[in-house]
């Protein structure tokens, strides 16, 4: 444990009490394996019930990527994208019950045994690209919650394999399209990161060397990740910023491979340090509250709370670092 994190820790030790909060300070930044009370508390969480209540029978929270603008039923969680995401943004783990249940359902998505009941987005090849890309969306979604499932691999691989090509042509997707390789893969790396990003990582899927160029495009690509950021990481913003939310969020998206405390150990890891004091001692403008993403709490709209899961949310990333 980093000695610059101790008074951070301390700090969260006296304020952390709402179920969420609580169960993320122990199992990620303590290290404690989650109680069965602990558990029992998160689900009786209304941030668990949210999740829960809205989930359909199939394990999905209906269409997967493309909002149904036309759905009778109204759902603050509507596509299972976004229901994902803020499964991981509470670290609830993939043995529970409702994320095993979503888990069963990517893993038929990857398999090709279902697909998306999105609708097939045209593009310019009639949806060509769209469907070859779906199995690595969800390929993507699964890792994060099961970066050791098996069904995973051959497309993380092949992924990786595309990968190494790209990197002889800095990343550039109209450099690559003119060595004939297949370009609806390289396209997810080059244009929505995101994804490639998703799928690459909590693995050893490539090498050092190759991890490195990686995230050194990723890590300084002007115009930012595509689908999270229009920063790149490497521009820190501070937490008044309109920006902060962006930037901060493509740290959580890259925090996962094995070569991202190297990246963070220059001017990135101190600029947050730095950014967690000025929250804990100073009356800072923090920003503006989200109705689903972001928050911990309970009492999310309350201006403490939403500084401590703040810090929490910055000390899980300080503590990969």
């Amino acid at each position: 444990m980093k000695k610059e994190l101790q008074a951070i820790i301390k700090y969260l030790q006296s304020v952390t009490t709402d179920p969420f909060p609580r169960y993320i300070f122990k199992k990620e930044i303590l290290q404690e394996a989650p109680t069965a009370a602990d558990i029992e508390a998160i689900h009786a969480s209304k941030w668990y019930k949210q999740l829960a209540d809205e989930q359909w029978d199939d394990g999905s929270w209906g269409r997967f990527h493309t909002q149904d603008s036309k759905a009778p039923i109204k759902q603050k969680f509507v596509v299972t994208e976004m229901a994902l995401r803020r499964i991981r943004e509470l670290g609830i783990s993939k043995d529970d019950s409702m994320v095993l249940k979503c888990v069963k359902l990517l893993e038929r998505y990857v398999h090709g045994e279902e697909t998306w009941s999105d609708w097939v987005e045209k593009h310019k090849d009639n949806g060509k690209s769209h469907m070859l890309w779906r199995p690595y969306v969800s390929a993507a979604q699964l890792n994060m919650f099961d970066p050791g499932n098996p069904v995973i691999q051959p497309l993380r691989n092949k992924l990786a394999a595309a990968l190494k090509i790209t990197s002889k042509y800095n990343f550039s997707f109209e450099n690559i399209l003119k060595q004939g390789t297949d370009e609806y893969i390289i396209a997810g790396i080059a244009a929505p990161a995101l994804y490639s990003a998703l799928l690459l990582q909590n693995s050893r899927c490539m090498s050092d060397e190759l991890e490195k160029q990686y995230l050194e495009f990723l890590w300084n690509k002007v115009d930012g990740i595509y689908y999270v950021s229009s920063v790149p990481p490497a521009e820190k913003q501070h937490i008044e910023s309109k920006l902060f939310l962006q930037w901060f969020s493509t740290l959580e998206l890259l925090s996962g491979f094995s070569l991202f405390p190297d990246f963070m150990k220059g001017d990135i890891f101190p600029h947050l340090i730095s950014e967690v004091n000025r929250i804990m001692n100073t009356d800072v403008e923090m920003p503006p509250a989200h109705p689903i993403f972001g928050h911990y709490a309970e009492s999310w709209r309350d201006k403490s709370a939403r500084k401590n899961d703040m810090i929490l949310r910055i000390l899980r990333i300080l503590i990969k670092s």
